[in-house]
């Protein structure tokens, strides 16, 4: 073997090394992070749903140190406190009845012989009734609506106003139904409120000896909502008219005409910040980026949303819609890398905790007075937060697909708009607000698993768009919707925001009508 073909085998032999050494590490970085994702997945099998912190986890001096500023000490009572004074008992805990239910009164007296002295003969003095409550429950009691309407005729028949007169039927939202617009409503609200699918909804109708075709029931369900189209869209307007507005978006499965299986849709919650806990839920047929520009292209205010990329355009092209993020959803990421890079997670994870504590401070005050007290207290927390994110990244190697790289990339990623709720009192610091207005739809999509056709996915949205709606002011949602069904079809136009749940709270607390 001559000196050029040694040299040449011995570059190919480091080279081969140079190969084998990248394919290890490739591979070492492809089993931890295989690795994170089987502990991932394990923990939300089989392990505490909660994300709240937990005091056995691993603690850090400095951090507790920067924490503690922010609790003020508690000033110490000026006037002792007796020894003798006794403590306040403790509720039972007993429900309470309400009022206004009706009370069937039961009289239990002792038998006469009783009420008599044996011996004496002398009759017992009664000094008081003993009353005790107990809440009962009978079966739902249908009846029938019999409308009797004189039919007129003019008694001369050559008369110009010769002819025949009678009294129209109350109004309701599907012409000629066998149904009142009570039935109309209950089965809005057992399906979309109480989440009873309506094949069981139909049992329910069997078991007192009314047959009801499945179509039938469906068409109960889906038209009276779409007839209120609308009203719709007047939540969509109010909605739209706040200056601070809550979106997110969850899946719903879709059923493909003809094809016999399910596509993935989608159903979009915006709930208006800064007054009346308005919802208005949009159904789409995919989660293309162009679906929640449709609802906000004029809007104009603050947007509270997750990292979603479909959003990003609305923030870049449109300026006058400003972006805040999610601590929520930022803590998510730290929590979940905390198998997998526990002191630094735990560490991050109390410098957030930091932050909610100060907005548990402030919870219900003035916009005024939160931002001041954003401004001089949240502030220098969040810097300090992303001076040890650079740290962090400093003092460690990071694996590019690693979990504590992912919230590391989506706390620098989204800067600007998590610090953003420190720049108005108005702002909330995450979109904890639509993650709990769209979960009713996950409830219910584990009972009626699909919507059967975009119509249906629209009525669905339609249906939670006025029942979470009325939820939300306070209301009773079966209430609300029975009085709409029989006012929405001759209500004025220019008079719907009359029917919206704040407003119709409030008209209603005027008349005294509960």
């Amino acid at each position: 073997m001559t000196l050029t073909q040694a040299m040449a085998e011995l570059k190919l032999k480091d080279d081969q090394i140079t190969e084998l050494v990248r394919q290890n590490e490739e591979h070492s970085r492809k089993m931890e992070e295989l690795r994170q994702q089987i502990v991932l997945l394990q923990r939300r099998l089989y392990g505490p749903r909660s994300e709240k912190y937990h005091p056995d986890q691993l603690c850090l001096d400095n951090v507790l140190k920067e924490g503690q500023v922010l609790e003020k000490p508690e000033p110490e009572p000026t006037v002792p406190v007796k020894a003798t004074v006794r403590r306040k008992a403790r509720p039972h805990g007993r429900v309470a009845i309400p009022e206004h239910i009706e009370r069937i009164d039961e009289v239990l007296d002792l038998p006469e012989e009783q009420r008599t002295d044996p011996e004496t003969g002398l009759a017992l003095v009664k000094i008081r009734d003993e009353v005790s409550e107990k809440l009962g429950w009978k079966p739902g009691q249908w009846f029938v609506r019999r409308f009797i309407r004189p039919v007129y005729a003019h008694p001369d028949w050559q008369s110009e106003k010769a002819g025949i007169h009678v009294q129209p039927m109350p109004d309701s939202p599907i012409e000629k139904c066998k149904a009142d617009n009570s039935v109309l409503a209950m089965v809005a609200v057992k399906k979309y409120v109480d989440h009873l699918p309506l094949y069981r909804q139909r049992e329910i109708f069997m078991r007192e000896g009314i047959c009801v075709a499945p179509s039938t029931l469906n068409a109960w369900a889906i038209e009276p909502i779409l007839a209120c189209e609308q009203l719709y869209l007047a939540f969509k307007a109010d909605v739209l008219s706040r200056p601070v507005i809550f979106t997110d978006d969850s899946p719903v499965d879709m059923l493909q005409e003809g094809l016999g299986r399910t596509k993935e849709a989608r159903i979009w919650v915006y709930v208006g910040g800064c007054g009346p806990s308005h919802r208005f839920f949009d159904f789409t047929e995919d989660r293309r980026k162009e679906r929640p520009g449709q609802i906000l292209a004029n809007y104009s205010g603050f947007v509270h949303a997750d990292a979603y990329s479909g959003y990003d355009h609305l923030f870049d092209i449109r300026r006058r819609i400003l972006e805040v993020g999610c601590w929520a959803h930022a803590r998510r990421k730290w929590d979940e890398a905390l198998n997998s890079a526990c002191k630094p997670c735990t560490e991050m994870l109390l410098r957030i905790r930091a932050l909610y504590k100060i907005e548990a401070t402030i919870r219900g005050e003035k916009p005024e007075s939160r931002l001041a007290v954003r401004q001089a207290e949240s502030i220098p927390l969040l810097d300090k937060f992303y001076e040890r994110i650079t740290e962090i990244s400093a003092e460690r190697v990071i694996l590019p697909s690693s979990l504590l790289a992912k919230a590391i990339g989506y706390a620098v990623n989204q800067r600007k708009a998590l610090y953003r709720y420190t720049t108005d009192g108005r702002l909330e610091i995450d979109n904890n607000t639509a993650e709990n207005a769209i979960r009713p739809l996950a409830l219910g999509r584990k009972n009626f698993l699909f919507v059967g056709s975009q119509r249906g996915g629209k009525a669905c949205a339609m249906a939670l768009t006025f029942l979470q709606s009325a939820k939300a002011v306070g209301l009773n949602p079966y209430e609300y919707m029975h009085d709409i069904y029989n006012r929405i079809m001759s209500h004025p136009v220019n008079r719907l925001h009359e029917l919206l749940p704040a407003e119709w709270k409030r008209r209603r607390s005027q008349t005294g009508s509960r």
